[in-house]
């Protein structure tokens, strides 16, 4: 595929200029296969945060893999995070798009309320599909390093975010123009067969936590085209669960349902796709998810709504379920399935009283005293199959923290959240104390001489050392 440098064009000048205007003139060797002056190659080779694309999820067969300009901007210059990935993909005008990502530390581990901004309309892509995202309109992308818009929002207990993105109304106004449908998902875009964004009407976003660099973050670029001689419907569908992402390590899979635990009063994005019997998206159909499903004994308090629900996308408002109803669902939304067949949904824990944490995240759920949400999403009135999503919240077991403060001759140790934990506490001029907290808040006090004394307290494998110079 040839490589497209049209769309970064401004974007490399710009930075080639600004190089060279302080005096670049050598790279590393790696460097020669980039056109710009780059001043350090390794300086995107750890990044602090990954944002991953987990719904729509994008291959080969029904999107364009940029491959190149993976390699280009992340190996041999180094304007993005190291694992960058871009994918182009087509999307019927008229129909919306709710992208959800995760975003993980460089090990993998869930970053949990987290904000992640997602660049709309990227500067120096020269998109021009006057979208909105959750409501905001994106301007067309400067020829600088601004963007169109940026919109932000917090990851939930999972890491996980989604943005609602509303089909451009015109792809002129920006001086684009709507083409024809795609011969093939993957074919190459009109911008990119003709060397001109006049040529075609398309957005391109990015998310972000720390910035370009330090992100190994997804691309996605919609790409708007004539849907006018597309039908939409179905007689049938097979719902599959897209997020959260569930798997044998995380979950425990059971006869028509899939269970897995999280935390009380948290935030969950879920999201089911449609697909047809041949296995292509059922865009725009009626979709109802059903929360804590009729006679399913659900006893989670919690409140749900459909993402992006209000006017333009700007919002997505909740609703609670009925706990009074138990021989029929206690609550039902109603919406349409996006561009990728996909319903998204917040479903939020209202609790404060739950069973305490499983020993592990497949430890099979209680038969008496589970506090839980079940929910399915289903293609209105046609046959849907699939396996619903059951929920089990737990009270988290608090962290253990220690605080060491000093007053006069006075040191004061403070353990909380180590009841049980044979803790130690290790002060200059004293014997090695051992103590096993029966409560949350554990205070111990010591009469200590003057001189330079070193603190070190160990509780449930957290260290905390401080020295202080008493007078």
């Amino acid at each position: 595929m040839k490589l497209n440098t049209k769309k970064f064009g401004a974007f490399a000048a710009t930075l080639a200029l600004s190089l060279l205007s302080v005096g670049v003139i050598s790279a590393p060797a790696r460097a020669a296969d980039c056109p710009y002056p780059v001043t350090d190659q390794t300086s995107n080779d750890n990044p602090k945060a990954n944002i991953r694309l987990v719904s729509p999820v994008l291959t080969d067969s029904n999107s364009i893999r940029r491959y190149d300009f993976e390699g280009q901007f992340t190996l041999d210059c180094d304007w993005f995070g190291v694992g960058m990935r871009f994918n182009q993909v087509y999307v019927p005008f008229g129909l919306n798009t709710t992208l959800t990502f995760q975003a993980t530390s460089p090990a993998g581990a869930p970053l949990a309320n987290q904000k992640v901004t997602l660049r709309a309309n990227k500067g120096y892509s020269s998109s021009n599909a006057n979208i909105r995202v959750n409501g905001i309109k994106a301007r067309p992308a400067p020829s600088t390093a601004a963007d169109g818009a940026s919109v932000f929002g917090n990851t939930d207990s999972n890491g996980m975010i989604s943005f609602h993105i509303t089909s451009p109304d015109d792809c002129e106004a920006y001086g684009g123009v709507l083409p024809a449908a795609p011969t093939r998902l993957d074919a190459d875009t009109p911008n990119d067969r003709n060397q001109s964004p006049m040529t075609d009407c398309y957005s391109q976003l990015l998310p972000s936590i720390n910035g370009e660099k330090l992100d190994s973050a997804d691309f996605v670029e919609l790409h708007y085209f004539d849907s006018s001689a597309l039908t939409y419907g179905t007689e049938e569908a097979e719902i599959k669960l897209l997020a959260p992402l569930l798997d044998d390590s995380n979950s425990i899979a059971g006869d028509g349902v899939v269970q897995a635990y999280v935390p009380v009063t948290t935030k969950q994005v879920v999201a089911f796709q449609a697909l047809k019997p041949d296995g292509s998206w059922a865009r725009n159909v009626d979709v109802r998810v059903r929360v804590n499903l009729a006679d399913s004994g659900a006893t989670a308090k919690v409140s749900a709504g459909i993402v992006g629900n209000s006017a333009n996308g700007s919002a997505t408002v909740l609703t609670a379920a009925d706990q009074l109803k138990t021989a029929e669902d206690q609550l039902v939304l109603s919406g349409k399935t996006d561009a990728f067949g996909i319903v998204t949904f917040y479903l939020n824990n209202l609790d404060t009283l739950a069973p305490a944490a499983p020993a592990t995240k497949t430890t099979p759920v209680p038969t008496e005293g589970a506090k839980f949400a079940r929910v399915f999403a289903e293609v209105l009135n046609k046959t849907s199959i699939g396996s619903a999503l059951e929920l089990h919240y737990y009270k988290p077991v608090p962290p253990t923290s220690i605080t060491i403060t000093a007053s006069g001759r006075k040191i004061t140790v403070v353990i909380n959240n180590a009841i049980g934990k044979t803790s130690t506490v290790s002060i200059t001029g004293k014997a090695k104390a051992y103590v096993k907290p029966t409560s949350s808040k554990k205070v111990l006090t010591y009469t200590v001489t003057k001189g330079v004394k070193k603190i070190t307290v160990t509780a449930n494998g957290k260290t905390v050392t401080k020295t202080f110079t008493i007078k």
